[in-house]
C-alpha cells in the first residue's frame, strides 16, 4: 500500500493555512445567533480551494492497487477536521463524484465558510467478482469491505486517526447498501452513515456470498437495525427510481432503525437513479454531516452540546 509518488501542493502558504484551520474551527462551534468574525479578522475564502490526489492502496486480498480518490481543504491535516468515505455503484469508480463536480462543489462549499472535511472516494471494484457489494466474500478471496477499513482508512487517515465522532461513511446505489452493510459490521469507526439510493437486502449478483444463509444474514442491514445504534443516518431516496430493488427502501429501512431508538433522517427528492440526482444527494448530505460534526467540534472545545 502506497501513495503516489508525486503529491499535490498546497494552494496555500503554511501559515495563511493554518489561519484558515484555526478561523473554520470556530466557524464549526459557533452557535447560530453569534456573529461571525469581522472580515478584517479572518482569511477571505474567496480563493480558498482544496487540493485532489490520488492513491494507490491494497486490501488484505488484493493482488491488484486500487485507487483512492482524496479531496483535502487547505492547511495541515489533524484528526479533529472530519473525513467521509464514499463508496460509488456498480458499475462504477472511485473516480466517479470528481468525474461529475465534486470538487467544485467542496470548494465552492469553502469559499462559502462551511467548515472543512476530507473527502476521499474508493475503489470498490473486484478482482475475483464483478459486482462485489463492498462486501467481504464468504472464502475470503475478495475482501473489499476489509480493503475501506483496513487499507483505506489508514491511507487517508495517516498519523491523524479519526475516531468515530469525526469519520463518516456514504455511498451511492450499490455503495448506499455497502455504506451501510460495512458501518454496522465495523461498531466504532464510523459515527455517521448516509446511503444514497441504496437498498438494504442482499442483491448478490456475483456469489460473493456464494448463497450461505448465514453469510446472506449477516450482510442484510434490514436483518439487524439495531447495529445502527449510536450512529446518525440519512437515508436518501430519488422519488422517481426505476428499480424496484431501490424504490421505497428508505422509508422501510428508516421505520426499521426508528424502532430500535436509532437516530434516522429520511429524505426523498425529485430525480431518477443518475449521477444528477446523485450530487443533488451529496450537497445535502453534507448539510446534514456538517450539523453532528458540529456536535463534535464542540465536545473537542470543552463546550456544551449545541442545539440543532
Amino acid at each position: 500500500m502506497g501513495r503516489l509518488g508525486r503529491t499535490a501542493r498546497r494552494l496555500l502558504p503554511s501559515t495563511a493555512g493554518l489561519a484558515v484551520i484555526g478561523v473554520f474551527c470556530l466557524l464549526m462551534v459557533m452557535p447560530s445567533g453569534v456573529t461571525r468574525l469581522a472580515s478584517s479578522d479572518s482569511v477571505n475564502p474567496a480563493g480558498l480551494r482544496g487540493t485532489v490526489t490520488v492513491l494507490q492502496i491494497r486490501g488484505p486480498s488484493d493482488r491488484e492497487s486500487h485507487q483512492v480518490w482524496v479531496w483535502r481543504p487547505p492547511g495541515p491535516d489533524s484528526a479533529t477536521i472530519p473525513v467521509l468515505y464514499f463508496l460509488h455503484g456498480y458499475p462504477g469508480t472511485a473516480k466517479d463524484p470528481f468525474a461529475n463536480g465534486l470538487a467544485a462543489v467542496l470548494n465552492q462549499m469553502l469559499q462559502e465558510g462551511y467548515p472543512p472535511f476530507v473527502f476521499a472516494s474508493v475503489d470498490g471494484n473486484g478482482e475475483r467478482h464483478s459486482d462485489t457489494e463492498w462486501a467481504n466474500s464468504y472464502n475470503g478471496n475478495e475482501l473489499v469491505m476489509d480493503r475501506v477499513v483496513d487499507a483505506a482508512i489508514p491511507a487517508v487517515e495517516g498519523r491523524h486517526m479519526r475516531d468515530a465522532a469525526h469519520r463518516a461513511i456514504a455511498g451511492f446505489s450499490m455503495g448506499g447498501y455497502g455504506a451501510m452493510n460495512i458501518a454496522m459490521q465495523n461498531p466504532g469507526v464510523f459515527g455517521q452513515v448516509v446511503s444514497i439510493a441504496g437498498y438494504f437486502v442482499v442483491n448478490d449478483l456475483s456469489d460473493m456470498f456464494g448463497d450461505v444463509p448465514s453469510v446472506m444474514a449477516k450482510n442484510t442491514p434490514s436483518a439487524h437495525p439495531w447495529l445502527a445504534r449510536g450512529m446518525h443516518v440519512l437515508l436518501d431516496e430519488d422519488a422517481s427510481d426505476p428499480d424496484s430493488l431501490i424504490r421505497g427502501q428508505a422509508a422501510w429501512m428508516g421505520g426499521l432503525l426508528r424502532k430500535y431508538g436509532v437516530p434516522v433522517t429520511v429524505h426523498i427528492q425529485p430525480g431518477q437513479h443518475n449521477w444528477t440526482y446523485a450530487m443533488s444527494a451529496l450537497r445535502y448530505s453534507f448539510s446534514f454531516l456538517v450539523g453532528n460534526w458540529r456536535q463534535a467540534a464542540a465536545a473537542d472545545a470543552g463546550l456544551a452540546p449545541l442545539k440543532p
